[in-house]
């Protein structure tokens, strides 16, 4: 095609005047290109920051510089405003003043009158048209020529963020010494945003900065407009770090969000402040439930019975930790209303982290679990979201009377005893009471390493009674035996192997296939006398007996099969229980089958 002439509405170039297909008299010297951009993109490169630099235009697929005859500062004032920076008093240099470029020197002899849009409203030479070398580079600076521009970096929006002050062809930072409001009030307004309400933070709140730190000690008024009109110590003297950078927000909000994360539910978690667009902990210093009550209060959750715990109970957090010594009264509406250091100002790390528990109405709930009857069980505590396991110790009898009384069960002579093994998951927590406690979340908690947990007895149906326990099992377990108003478990030795039948017969269990196999004990002061005709251990006698020799309790499985004993040895517990143990004269096994049969016939 030659002599192509289009009005620009055609939809197809075919549909343009021409002098019809294969008509020419061109070489492909002539050929035609297309550019889509609508608009020649300028830049601005190799300068300190995005005001500054080299000019460079983009034509015909490359980028070029442009040559310095007949310059002025109108070409500077039309290159900025169509890249939306300041340009009132921007300036334009010639001799590569950003340092030379390379390829093309697309535009010479620009003449711009200050009115234009664009570089391509402005009369020049024609495109590559020149007699330049890029050491005539134009180079353009849209800042204005003073010094003390200020700007907000590293916040989330517009309104804040770090502040830096510009001097000398750098940004750099102001210190947070002597720090007040008046400053973010003359920063905010100077830079046409809403003050009334602003804020200055220190200890670097939006990041540190890097470079120069230009003030310290600054003092504003607040009616100045110009952060340069305060007072300061003078142009970079300053006795700073960048971690005391300071931090400007134009725009705060009224309310600081709180939230508690890390656990199941919503009544419970690491607590967490949302402050400077990120994320943070509360350090537990001086901490107290009364910190719990406001932020439960303010979530909308129940907080009457509320607790704050230290030491990073539901994990630890990451990111800036926000507050430190926090101290509420407990009406307070929100946690910015409660006393503390300063947004950032902590000597904490992430181990201390406060989490909060708005304790649901069963928190601190008790229940005895496993046991033959309600009066018995492995006890269990509702706390922080989940039913949790105890640590059995040595001086729990007292912890027995608080829970069998919150349970309104018979208490007096309740009791203790070691359940093994520690059931995997369970909460390590040992709980110590004094005995008078109405309900266990009285009684003082700490955390405890243990291998067994705790099986309450609250109290036996009858004077004489007996138990397996310590199993998942009904059918097997530690053989517990009540006599004399305490419970006591039974030594092992090799005269015992007749009398596991009587004992699984007297539960109702299955008793052919029983076996008793032995397991570390406790301590011992009682023996028990049986006859292999007796179907009940409580037609057993019992004498005294000063030592357990096998120093192991009998543990006995009524299970169906000899395949189905799983047995082992338990470490000894040091609890201070009165015990018993069985002297039973050597019967053999066929023996005893044959007189169980003759008595039942």
């Amino acid at each position: 095609m030659d002599d192509v002439n289009c009005l620009g509405s055609e939809t197809r170039i075919e549909d343009c005047i021409h002098r019809g297909w294969g008509t020419e008299d061109c070489s492909h010297a002539e050929d035609i290109s297309i550019s889509c951009i609508p608009s020649i993109p300028v830049r601005l490169v190799e300068g300190p920051t995005q005001y500054e630099g080299r000019l460079e235009v983009y034509k015909s697929g490359r980028w070029g510089t442009v040559c310095d005859d007949g310059l002025n500062n109108k070409l500077s004032v039309v290159v900025c405003r169509s890249l939306g920076l300041s340009w009132k008093t921007s300036v334009a240099y010639g001799n590569a003043k950003y340092g030379e470029g390379s390829g093309p020197i697309w535009l010479d002899n620009v003449n711009c009158s200050g009115s234009e849009t664009s570089i391509t409203e402005c009369i020049h030479n024609g495109w590559g048209s020149h007699n330049c070398h890029h050491n005539e580079d134009v180079s353009i600076k849209c800042l204005p020529p003073f010094e003390g521009l200020v700007r907000l970096v590293g916040g989330p929006t517009q309104y804040e963020g770090r502040l830096e002050v510009y001097k000398s062809g750098r940004w750099g930072t102001v210190c947070d010494d002597i720090l007040n409001n008046s400053l973010s009030v003359v920063v905010c307004r100077s830079l046409g945003l809403p003050w009334k309400t602003s804020e200055a933070y220190g200890n670097a709140a939006y990041g540190e900065g890097s470079g120069p730190i230009w003030w310290n000690n600054v003092i504003c008024s607040g009616s100045e407009t110009s952060i340069k009109e305060c007072k300061h110590m003078g142009w970079g003297l300053r006795y700073c770090r960048h971690s005391k950078d300071v931090s400007i927000n134009c725009l705060p909000s009224n309310e600081i969000l709180v939230r508690l994360v890390g656990e199941p539910t919503q009544y419970e978690g690491r607590l967490e402040v949302y402050k400077f667009g990120r994320w943070g902990t509360v350090c537990d210093d001086d901490l107290n439930n009364n910190l719990s009550v406001v932020v439960c209060r303010s979530l909308g959750l129940p907080w009457k019975t509320s607790e704050a715990y230290g030491n990073a109970v539901y994990g630890e957090g990451s990111g800036p930790i926000w507050l430190d010594n926090v101290n509420c009264f407990g009406s307070e509406t929100s946690i910015t209303e409660c006393k503390h250091n300063g947004w950032g100002s902590h000597d904490c790390d992430h181990s201390k982290d406060v989490s909060i528990n708005c304790l649901p109405p069963d928190e601190n709930a008790v229940q005895l679990i496993g046991g033959v009857t309600d009066n018995e069980g492995r006890l269990q505590v509702y706390k922080f979201g989940r039913w949790r396991s105890v640590c059995f110790n040595e001086l729990d009898d007292k912890l027995s009377a608080v829970v069998c009384r919150s349970l309104d069960l018979p208490w007096n002579t309740s009791m203790v005893f070691a359940n093994e093994p520690f059931i995997d998951g369970a909460y390590k927590l040992r709980i110590l009471c004094n005995g008078s406690e109405r309900s266990v979340d009285k009684c003082k908690k700490q955390r405890y390493i243990c291998q067994s947990e705790v099986f309450i007895f609250c109290l036996p149906p009858e004077e004489y009674d007996f138990r397996l326990v310590g199993e998942a099992s009904d059918y097997e377990g530690r053989l517990l035996v009540y006599k004399l108003e305490r419970w006591g478990t039974v030594c092992f030795d090799d005269r015992i192997i007749p009398f596991y039948d009587t004992v699984c017969q007297s539960l109702g269990l299955l008793w052919n296939s029983s076996k008793a196999v032995d397991r570390k004990r406790f301590y011992t002061e009682e023996i028990l006398n049986c006859d292999v005709s007796e179907r009940s251990i409580k037609e057993c006698t019992w004498e005294h007996y000063s030592k357990c020799s096998s120093g192991k309790d009998v543990f006995i499985s009524c299970l169906q099969s000899k395949d189905d004993l799983v047995a082992s040895v338990h470490k000894p517990s040091n609890s201070p229980r009165q015990q018993f143990s069985i002297n039973t004269w050597l019967i053999s096994t066929l023996g005893a089958m044959v007189l169980l049969l003759l008595y039942k016939n």
